[in-house]
């Protein structure tokens, strides 16, 4: 019995498979890019799938953080989105169950910056399924999808039953309870709780943030997922959680670092304007100690390419090093899919929670364990869907 949290080997972007101790398989993200290059993530996914009674590949939801070509690159030619009737065998195109967007994000993300065709066509099949539930009250596999957060302007308010609420949490996965998982939903922060930092909000700025429960057996781990949520994000959660005294839905026992181990999730300084400027680029305390709340023997996940101790801005070195003084605290391990050496088959990096508690796996170089706990550590230091 194990639950499995797989990184995909995609450079500087995000793609996470969720398969719980179930079954289900949840897909975070994808960041598919086409060349020989390149690891063919396509297949290492197709492998870890099974078919329906249909005869189709799929999986049971695919969960987008934000618009940016980075979490959605590939989904236009590697899945099939559209009506259900209309997948054929012959395209061996991925089916997917369920889908869960926010309607925020891709707002905030929309009005600074053209979006891909994938991002496009991706938000052109969410508003499809949303117009299905709309005509028929009601959806089936293939169909369904669930909304993450109310839109402004009332533009969610007919359609309530399919909108998971902000610091809200569900167990079901294609409209069947499920006692493995859980999600609960942090962000993205209503403009109300941003405040004049609105309008610093951009293409990366804004993502769905959430926190997965996996169980398996009698042990559960908390996975924290981001997106590409910056400083100002994270700074406006914490506050959030300490005016509602909830501070410990911000806890983890495995945190993918966002934007891919940006400087700019847990700072607003530049850190190439700092070195210009021989001053000193600072940590905003708020966001560490929003994504400081690591449980113990925690681990935590750059989803980028190789960290070195250069000026590249994500992933950054610099960066790194917050994390693991956040690690350090709690004897908690850093990772990043493309850092180690003894991975040259370029796979992905996994994750699991079973009955012995939670290990890296696959690669002999990663193998690590650790108990799973419930101690936490402070650190202080465009359209809509209508």
């Amino acid at each position: 019995m194990s639950a499995i949290i797989s990184f995909f080997p995609v450079g500087n972007g995000d793609m996470t498979l969720i398969q719980t101790d179930s079954g289900k398989n949840i897909l975070i993200d994808c960041n598919i890019r086409q060349g020989d290059e390149y690891p063919d993530v396509t297949e290492q996914l197709k492998d870890k799938l099974s078919e329906d009674s249909h005869g189709r590949l799929f999986i049971d939801l695919f969960v987008w953080s934000h618009p940016d070509q980075d979490h959605c690159k590939g989904i236009k030619d590697k899945f099939h989105l559209g009506k259900v009737d209309d997948w054929k065998k012959a395209g061996e195109l991925i089916f997917i169950n369920e889908i869960w967007s926010s309607p925020i994000v891709y707002r905030r993300a929309s009005k600074n910056h053209t979006l891909s065709e994938d991002a496009k066509a991706l938000n052109k099949e969410v508003k499809r399924r949303v117009n299905v539930f709309k005509d028929n009250n009601s959806s089936s596999v293939g169909d369904l999808v669930l909304i993450l957060g109310d839109d402004e302007n009332g533009k969610t308010d007919d359609i309530q039953d399919i909108v998971l609420k902000l610091d809200s949490e569900t167990s079901f996965i294609n409209n069947k309870y499920d006692s493995t998982f859980t999600a609960k939903l942090l962000g993205p922060s209503a403009k109300s709780d941003i405040d004049e930092d609105e309008d610093k909000l951009g293409k990366n700025h804004s993502s769905a943030i959430i926190s997965y429960k996996l169980t398996a057996g009698e042990n559960s781990a908390i996975f924290l997922s981001g997106g590409d949520a910056e400083v100002v994000c994270w700074e406006a959660l914490l506050k959030r959680m300490k005016n509602n005294g909830t501070e410990s839905y911000l806890q983890y026992d495995v945190l993918q670092a966002p934007h891919h181990c940006s400087w700019h999730s847990i700072s607003h300084d530049s850190l190439s304007k700092a070195k210009e400027d021989n001053s000193e680029a600072k940590v905003s305390d708020d966001a560490i100690e929003s994504l400081g709340k690591a449980n113990n023997n925690a681990f935590i996940v750059s989803s980028s390419g190789t960290i070195k101790d250069d000026d590249n801005d994500p992933p950054a070195y610099k960066a790194k090093q917050e994390y693991v003084k956040i690690l350090d605290n709690v004897q908690g391990s850093f990772k990043c899919v493309a850092d180690h050496k003894k991975n040259k088959e370029n796979v992905p990096l996994e994750i699991e929670i079973s009955s012995d508690g939670i290990k890296t796996k696959s690669i002999a170089s990663l193998a690590s364990s650790s108990n799973v706990t419930k101690s936490a550590v402070n650190r202080n230091g465009g359209d809509g869907y209508a």
